[in-house]
């Protein structure tokens, strides 16, 4: 049984922008049994292709929670199944268009599952709070710029340990300003075994992408989510609301966010009595540590089912 990845496929790249014909050729050639969309105009251009092909079945996974705009043209068009990441991903229309949509997560690494514990309960003067802030591999210069003074309005009343990833530009501005608040702190420009840090930490501070909600809710780590105000179609506000109404987890908008509010947000984590135990207890979701071997299932039960058949090649 053969299985074709349109995002992770590397050698596809070079072909994916070329004219339909070789695209076609290549299913012709390749004969895949499945090909899973994973959103963005790669997965249209192949996707779009498959109902030229005799056998090959088309399967989207959205990653976030709200699907973006490829993927819900390929639900109502091409797809036979339709996973959502975080649930809710695709409204009621496409539900009606496709019979075979399911929430079941996204995958997460082994090595970030394998770092679930049992959360630190707070307050409590014999340990001091682990307070991690990741802003991504490029880094997030609203959080970078609040955060330093919002630890120091904390440290006031709270003996904290801090590591903030900060992205290589911002690196040595913020690293700069920890010093002339007198605040210990662990800076780097990014975390390499982000397991290690996410098993160290007891509450997260960071942007709200699919797959830090997805890792999140693997691990069962509380949170304070600022989404990426510029994401396409808000999608971070709905993956940071996924938690929020769990209570597993405070959102912030950027357009708010200052020391003095996530200071308090931060607080209420570690001063309120078992609320940081209760948002840890309601993040943890073994959807997403199962997530993998449910969306492999599942894939094999699509393949099963057999490729969709339509009478035209054009969008319903």
């Amino acid at each position: 049984m053969t299985f074709f990845d349109p995002i992770n496929y590397q050698n596809f790249y070079k072909t994916i922008f070329k004219h339909d014909a070789e695209v076609i050729n290549f299913l012709k050639d390749f004969e895949p049994d499945l090909v899973i969309g994973m959103g963005g105009y790669p997965s249209l251009s192949i996707c779009s292709a498959v109902d030229r092909s005799d056998k090959t079945v088309v399967v989207i996974h959205e990653q976030n929670a709200k699907a973006g705009l490829v993927n819900r043209m390929l639900s109502y068009w091409k797809a036979l199944g339709v996973i959502e990441g975080l649930p809710n991903g695709f409204g009621r229309i496409t539900k009606f268009f496709v019979d075979d949509c399911v929430f079941l997560g996204n995958p997460v690494r082994q090595e970030i599952v394998d770092t679930r514990k049992l959360p630190r309960e707070f307050p409590d003067n014999s340990k001091k709070p682990r307070i991690l802030i990741v802003g991504g591999s490029q880094g997030a210069r609203s959080i970078n710029n609040t955060v330093p003074k919002a630890m120091h309005l904390l440290s006031q009343k709270i003996d904290l340990e801090i590591r903030h990833d900060t992205g290589k530009a911002d690196y040595k501005e913020i690293k700069k300003i920890y010093e002339e608040l007198n605040i210990n702190a662990t800076v780097s420009e990014f975390i390499n075994d982000i397991s290690e840090a996410y098993g160290w930490s007891d509450l997260v501070i960071a942007r709200a992408g699919a797959l830090t909600v997805s890792e999140l809710s693997a691990v069962g780590l509380p949170s304070i989510l600022i989404p990426y105000p510029h994401a396409t179609d808000n999608h971070q506000f709905y993956n940071a609301k996924f938690l929020v109404d769990k209570q597993a987890a405070e959102m912030i908008l950027d357009q708010d966010l200052d020391p003095d509010k996530l200071a308090i947000k931060v607080e209420s984590f570690l001063l309120e009595k078992d609320k940081l135990k209760n948002a840890s207890i309601a993040a943890y979701d073994k959807t997403f540590v199962l997530a993998t071997e449910k969306i492999s299932d599942y894939c094999i039960r699509i393949i099963e089912k057999g490729p969709i058949v339509l009478s035209s090649e054009s969008p319903h």
